[in-house]
Parts: structure tokens; sequence; C-alpha cells
């Protein structure tokens, strides 16, 4: 894990640089129809970090895949019921009313490591999908899974045959992704509401939490960025000739009123 990180940071002294140039390049390439896909440890990740973004993209005509790792947790049961059954229907249900398609991988949470033999299933179905862009989970990360997929993302990245662009995201950040250093805001105002049914599909994760934790992290952001509601996101490079998100970031303007609690 060392390794990516240190890439990582490496990029993130020049990357604001490339970014501000490449937002407006991005609203140019509208017309262009992308695959993007989101490739998150769990179900709701994506939904929670992506959701107002996702929303947008699918309203403007591209195609979002969510790709998780992990729907379960060895024989572990909601309601008496096998976790990854519940866990299935509320990603389906989710990605029906966004309008986006999922992928769900069958890796037991205790299990996911970004191992060779893992890497090459994630690769192998990548070069199949034929991704424009690809949105993962930030690395400095409390919760394992979403350290271990970053992993497997950035693996498949280095190694991408044709190419992609990659941006990371942040999840509850304070309590599970730690020290994300945003460069792109995204107002969600027009569809903070869908985001927020979205996540009401979640029973089984208490989406009522979940959603308080959002509602603070994207107040926070927005304030930074001076709307009321945004996501943030962190591209690692600017590809030469490869699409970036087709949509209009906004810049860092001011600071936020105070940082959202974990929980």
């Amino acid at each position: 894990m060392m390794k990516p990180l240190m890439s990582l940071v490496a990029v993130a002294s020049i990357s604001w640089a490339a970014t501000a140039v490449c937002a407006g390049e991005a609203v140019a390439q509208a017309d262009k129809k992308l695959k993007i896909v989101v490739f998150s440890a769990h179900p709701a990740d994506s939904e929670s970090g992506v959701g107002g973004l996702a929303a947008t993209l699918v309203k403007e005509g591209h195609e979002v895949i969510f790709a998780v790792a992990s729907a379960f947790r060895g024989e572990r049961k909601v309601d008496g019921k096998p976790e990854i059954g519940i866990r299935t229907e509320e990603e389906a249900a989710a990605a029906k009313l966004l309008g986006v398609t999922s992928k769900i991988f069958p890796y037991d949470h205790n299990l996911l490591v970004s191992d060779l033999e893992t890497q090459k299933v994630v690769r192998t179905w990548l070069e199949e999908v034929k991704p424009d862009i690809v949105i993962t989970h930030w690395p400095i990360d409390t919760h394992e899974n979403h350290s271990a997929v970053y992993g497997l993302v950035w693996r498949c990245y280095k190694q991408s045959r044709g190419g992609w662009n990659l941006y990371l995201y942040e999840i509850e950040t304070g309590g599970e992704t730690l020290a994300f250093q945003p460069q792109l805001y995204f107002d969600i105002a027009p569809v903070i509401d869908l985001k927020k049914q979205v996540i009401d599909i979640y029973k089984s994760q208490g989406p009522a939490k979940i959603w308080r934790y959002n509602d603070a992290m994207q107040h926070n952001r927005g304030a930074e960025c001076g709307v009321q509601n945004a996501e943030a996101y962190f591209l690692v490079e600017a590809k030469p000739g490869l699409p970036l998100l087709p949509v209009k970031f906004l810049p860092k303007t001011g600071s936020p009123s105070g940082a959202a609690r974990s929980r």
C-alpha cells in the first residue's frame, strides 16, 4: 500500500493546477457520452459518496456502473436472512432509482484484500467494460475494505492498456476517510432529494444515521465552494487525450464551518 500512497502524494502538489484547466475542458466534452465506473467496497458506498454526481451524469445521458467488491460478511444475517441477499436487493433497488447499473463481486468483507489474484479479476472485468473514467475510494481510510478497493483499482489504473482517468471520493470523512484533499467540488442542489431517497433504500444500514453524516459533510463541502451542498473529488492526474468528468466543477473559495463528526 505504501507505493500507491507515495505516488498519490507525488501528484497531489501538481494535480490542482492541471485540474483547474481540465475542468473547463471536461464541460466542453459534455456532448460525448461516456462510461463511468464507480468502484466501491460495499453497497451504499457509491450512493453515499458519489450519488449526486452519478444522478447528474445519468440525467445527461452517460452510462454509470456501480461496481461493489463485497456485499456480505461471513455468515452474518440481517433480520434472520443472509446478509448478501438483503444487501444485493438494496443495491439493485438503489441502482434502479438512480438509473445506474450495478456489478457485485463475490468477496467476503473479512477476506477482501488487494492481492494479485483479486487484482487480476478486477483488471479483467475493467478491460471488458472499457470505462472512460473510474472513481474509487481515497486510500487513507479507517475501513480496511475501502483501502483494499483503492489498492485494487490503483494497480489496474497503472496497468490499464487503453487507459482511463481516475478520480477519488470521500465517505464519512473524519470517521472513515482521513486527510482527504479535495480539488473539485460539485453542487448537488438539483439532485440532493434524489440522493436522499436512494440512501433511504438501505434499511439494513441505518439510512437516517448515514444521511445525518452525509448532510454534515455535504454542508461543509458546500461552504468550501460557495454553495449549500456539495460533493468533493480528487483527480489523480489528467491523462492527455482521455475524457474527464463532463460536469462543471467549482473551485474552493472558503472554509467549512465545522467537521462532520464520526459516528
